[in-house]
């Protein structure tokens, strides 16, 4: 058996983990400035900074745990919170314990290195090879190591200290997109891709930090041991934890809101730079990464979070090397230049700009290869003009694309998400479409036939958007298109 230990979807402790998930989406909603009225009024990120529930076994008596564990901010009284939540007349109600705790301190000290601003450095995961190109070769770490704030770019230098020597790769994917608003992430995790040289010499000079195999049982109490450039650090799995989380970058604003992970009790504080750090279990198997240190009072005692390492490995479409792994290195010569994501269709040179080029196509692609190369067109306007007035505080084509809520196929959940992650490796004909139209807005000679407009929505909507009422609108295909929204 694999994943969380279970029970029926009708279970006291089921409906508790759903009031636990339902709380938590509301938090990370509320603090992206959307509205919800799924969840009670004081589930609000001005007052809330996490949630901790219990992990419990089916064998246990789930009504031992049926308790909640609210994290206030200062200033904000107990009493703003009732003492119990109610979730039907079928089952008991919650009890709501509020508790004054620190948000999630994010840490990032040798072994992974930014070696271009923003410098940051964390602690490897684990070596990994791309499913789709096993030519390819990965170090995984957090990625708010990897990419601390807005300034990250894919194709930043990154060095990775193994035993012997230092290897030089470069920035690939990451998630979640620190620097833009508080981005909701079901993981925080990124990749650095190395030539098989250097994926070859760290395997050999890191020996002792592959893993026997990968694992993904949750269990309260679980003997896990944290792998640290510091030496080992043993512990033991506690709770479920959602909550802000701030990347140490002097300022006390939480940087992006983790959703979901597992909260985990050591006998010493981590330190800064465990971020990344792989966390074993007892038989050597990877069960997680660590991200982050919390404040012991606001989650049951744990004082660390993880990652789990299955939603993480999935995410990327990779998989880690592991001792009896029958899988070899490639050849040591280095590949020709190729990104993994973005990436463009096949043909397109590597430059400077083509971060913002690929994040453009796949936005396009994703939200309008429906209606042909017209409708990308209006839709690559919308961005430009976003960019061109720095709407929201997005300077570049690529914070335009990703601003939380604003273009929904970047949205974790929405069905785009998964065939967007995908279509640089098998890129369709509307693809190179939207490339083509990419590169021209970004060139600057592509036409604005939507004379200004920043927001569109379509036309099948219902209802419209708030900002939509009363204002007028030019059609284009199945769009409408809005010049003078604030």
């Amino acid at each position: 058996m694999t994943g969380f230990r279970s029970f029926a979807p009708t279970s006291p402790y089921a409906q508790l983990r759903g009031a636990f998930r339902m709380l938590g989406a509301a938090l990370q909603l509320r603090q992206c400035g959307k509205t919800t009225t799924h969840a009670p009024d004081w589930a609000d990120p001005y007052g809330v900074d996490s949630f901790s529930m219990q992990l419990a076994d089916p064998r246990e008596d789930p009504q031992a745990h049926w308790e909640l564990v609210i994290a206030l901010r200062d200033g904000i009284p107990g009493r703003a919170v009732p003492q119990l939540l109610h979730l039907g007349a079928r089952h008991p109600p919650v009890r709501l314990r509020c508790v004054r705790a620190e948000p999630a301190r994010a840490q990032a000290a040798p072994r992974v290195e930014r070696t271009s601003v923003p410098l940051e450095s964390g602690t490897a995961t684990c070596l990994v090879r791309d499913r789709l190109n096993p030519d390819r070769y990965y170090v995984l770490t957090c990625g708010h190591v990897l990419a601390p704030t807005g300034g990250a770019r894919w194709d930043d230098p990154v060095a990775v200290v193994g035993d012997a020597q230092l290897y030089d790769g470069r920035l690939r994917e990451w998630q979640p997109s620190v620097g833009i608003g508080v981005p909701p992430s079901t993981i925080d995790a990124g990749l650095v891709e190395l030539d098989a040289a250097a994926a070859t010499a760290l395997r050999n000079d890191a020996s002792g930090w592959t893993p026997q195999r990968v694992n993904d049982d949750i269990w309260p109490d679980r003997p896990v041991r944290l792998l640290r450039h510091a030496g080992e650090l043993t512990g033991s799995l506690k709770v479920h934890w959602s909550g802000k989380v701030c990347v140490p970058d002097g300022d006390e604003f939480p940087d992006y809101f983790l959703q979901d992970a597992i909260g985990y009790m050591t006998p010493e504080a981590t330190r800064a730079g465990d971020s990344g750090g792989p966390v074993w279990t007892d038989d050597d198997a990877l069960l997680g990464m660590h991200v982050a240190a919390i404040a012991p009072e606001g989650a049951y005692g744990a004082n660390a979070v993880l990652g789990r390492i299955a939603p993480v490995l999935d995410w990327f479409c990779v998989k880690p090397f592991t001792r009896d792994d029958p899988a070899t290195l490639g050849g040591l010569q280095r590949p020709a230049p190729s990104p993994r994501l973005p990436q463009a269709p096949k043909g397109q040179l590597l430059d400077p700009m083509r971060n913002e080029v690929v994040t453009l196509a796949k936005t396009l692609w994703a939200e309008a290869r429906g209606e042909g190369r017209a409708g990308m067109e209006a839709v690559a306007c919308v961005i430009m003009n976003r960019r061109n007035t720095h709407y929201r505080r997005c300077d570049n084509v690529a914070e335009v694309c990703l601003d939380p809520w604003q273009f929904s196929c970047w949205n974790t959940g929405d069905p785009n998400r998964r065939r967007l992650d995908r279509i640089d490796a098998q890129p369709d004909t509307f693809y190179q479409v939207a490339f083509d139209v990419a590169q021209q807005a970004i060139a600057g000679s592509l036409e604005d036939v939507t004379q200004g407009a920043r927001h569109y929505h379509a036309v099948t909507m219902r209802p419209f958007p708030d900002w939509a009422l009363g204002k007028r609108a030019k059609q284009i295909g199945n769009h409408l298109f809005y010049v003078g929204v604030a």
